[in-house]
């Protein structure tokens, strides 16, 4: 889970240029290896546990603040698991922002300043990101994503998500292949000393499982021992017909986030009428003992997509619903929201997502802003919450 993190002091720059060569060394060095599982990915036999975030840290993660002794430590009340249900169920949220069509949106706390990434759809950055303001407005758009990699098709970057490792961020994203793999999108990794980059992608794909259509949506989740692992969705919906409904995988990472550890499990899978084929977009929590599994069900372009939530035996699955029906689905706000991803603070724990499906033509059709809504977490799971106003509290 994002949280608030500590920044340690930056590397001269040639320990920067140094680390440069590393990573795009790993990605020279390890070719797209098929797993047992299908997963093509660099990968590792070695296996390495992390230092776990201090719980004293609001930097802590939320499987942090999940735990007991946390609640104790942070001073945490139930009414900041427990706050009152959402007043209008059909109107859940609020906009965070407005404006350029803004998908996947997913925040990073870095040095007490929270950084909004977003997908690249309507923007000229690959990977636009913009800082809050002490004003409570968000500043302009940086690309973080400055130079693409050559495996990566220009002009279709999106669901960016960023973890820092130690003294160092890695920015995962996804892209069409170029070349000789029409329609095929994959994860690929990115590398800076600072959250807003710009960031070095490594010279080959990250996860690229080709027999499955592809890769998107990656998402990282850290676990109470320091472990921290990758979620992504297998991109079978890409043609349905020769590749099936769509996956959840987890996998662990390595120490410094560009590796993957051992083998990748499968974790979900479209089970309920309402998914369809499809699910994707995962991120996963830890609240009081529960592993939640938010993720959007059916295609993003319809009214049918949705936002679900399922319980987890532990980082590595299996998942299963909590519900036959989305935690937030079609409403007055907009038809087809999801895209979703879970962000942490002192003040709560939030979902943010897109608010309605997207629509054709690009340039015509309505652009998407960011919706945020508060979660709050009872004894039968998740539910939405009343939003307050977030910006004024950050």
């Amino acid at each position: 889970m994002r949280a608030r993190a500590r920044l340690h002091p930056l590397p001269t720059i040639s320990a920067v240029v140094a680390a440069l060569f590393a990573t795009l060394a790993i990605g020279a060095a390890a070719p797209w290896v098929l797993g047992s599982a299908g997963a093509a990915s660099r990968v590792t036999t070695t296996h390495h546990v992390g230092a776990p975030t201090p719980v004293s840290d609001l930097a802590g993660s939320l499987s942090q603040l999940g735990q007991a002794t946390a609640d104790d430590a942070l001073g945490m009340r139930t009414s900041y698991f427990e706050p009152p249900t959402v007043a209008d169920p059909a109107t859940p949220g609020s906009t965070l922002l407005s404006g350029a069509d803004q998908p996947d949106p997913f925040i990073l706390t870095a040095g007490g300043t929270d950084y909004l990434f977003t997908s690249q759809i309507r923007s000229t950055a690959n990977v636009p990101v913009r800082p809050l303001l002490s004003s409570g407005q968000w500043g302009p758009v940086v690309d973080a994503l400055a130079f693409m990699p050559a495996w990566a098709q220009s002009g279709d970057t999106w669901a960016p998500d960023v973890h820092q490792f130690g003294s160092h961020y890695v920015l995962y994203f996804t892209a069409a292949l170029a070349g000789v793999y029409p329609g095929v999108e994959c994860i690929g990794d990115a590398y800076s000393t600072k959250p807003t980059g710009p960031y070095l992608p490594a010279s080959e794909p990250f996860i690229c499982q080709r027999n499955e259509g592809g890769d998107i949506d990656a998402r990282t989740f850290t676990a109470p021992n320091g472990t921290v692992y990758m979620l992504w969705k297998s991109d079978n919906n890409s043609d349905t017909a020769r590749y099936g409904n769509t996956n959840i995988y987890s996998q662990p990472l390595s120490a410094d986030g560009m590796r993957l550890i051992g083998l990748p499990f499968r974790i979900f899978g479209p089970d309920e009428p309402w998914q369809g084929t499809i699910v994707e977009a995962p991120d996963l929590v830890l609240v009081r003992g529960v592993y939640y599994l938010f993720y959007s069900g059916n295609w993003f372009n319809s009214a049918s997509y949705a936002i679900g939530v399922a319980t987890c035996a532990g980082p590595l699955g299996p998942c299963r619903d909590t519900s036959a029906t989305p935690l937030l689905a079609s409403n007055a706000q907009g038809a087809g929201p999801g895209e979703e991803s879970v962000f942490v603070d002192a003040q709560g724990i939030w979902l943010l997502y897109t608010p309605f499906c997207f629509t054709l033509p690009l340039n015509g059709g309505a652009p998407r802003p960011v919706s945020i809504t508060r979660l709050g977490f009872g004894p039968r799971g998740p539910y939405l919450a009343t939003v307050g106003n977030f910006a004024s509290s950050h």
